[in-house]
């Protein structure tokens, strides 16, 4: 069966990058309708300055919170990402993005798969859709890899702290985040159909 993410995120490393939201949606209308929605609010926001159908898939809001610059659009003439570079300090810039996922694969899995997001550059983090266990084993090996090339940093508390925060939220929540040097990624919980065990429509 297929569904549909709707993942609200912070561009890059924003303030609120650890806010990135996900929503399933049985349809792709349901997707697009919810996107719209959000849509028109932000139409309604005296910061928005700009709102970019870069993809068929892809929506980019950019938000200024300069007085100054509210009801303003991005000039004609001026690119819109030397504009967030000219207004950085004041300017956020958020992505919606829809993913379609296929899980006809993993019909017969009782057991959790997790759709994962590469904060840094807002875009699906890996191409497919890991269990529960293949995603602990993913990650903690990327960490232990050394994220920044310093393996020993593995064993500062601190990313020992992060690395078993994730491990807990992917056992016992529906969201996980895992935030080590330049290695910032969400993973979300993919529901299954209601009434079902598995990944088969119901």
């Amino acid at each position: 069966m297929k569904q549909y993410a709707v993942i609200h995120a912070v561009a890059g490393l924003y303030e609120g990058y650890s806010d990135t939201t996900c929503e399933f949606f049985p349809k792709r209308g349901f997707a697009d309708k919810h996107i719209a929605q959000i849509l028109d609010d932000y139409r309604k926001d005296e910061m928005c300055v700009n709102i970019d159908h870069r993809t068929e898939n892809e929506v980019y809001v950019t938000m200024d919170r300069d007085p100054d610059n509210y009801k303003a659009c991005v000039p004609s003439d001026m690119d819109h990402d030397d504009y967030v570079a000219e207004h950085m300090d004041d300017v956020s810039v958020e992505v919606f993005s829809v993913i379609e996922l296929d899980m006809s694969n993993r019909s017969d899995s009782t057991e959790s798969c997790w759709l994962t997001w590469d904060q840094q550059d807002a875009t699906l983090a890996w191409d497919y859709f890991p269990l529960c266990m293949s995603l602990v084993a993913r990650v903690s090996s990327d960490i232990n890899d050394g994220v920044s090339g310093e393996s020993h940093k593995t064993f500062d508390p601190w990313v020992v702290d992060q690395l078993n925060d994730f491990i807990q939220s992917v056992y016992y929540r529906n969201h996980a985040f895992i935030d080590v040097d330049d290695y910032s990624m969400h993973a979300f919980r993919i529901p299954k159909p209601k009434n079902s065990d598995s990944y088969d429509e119901a």
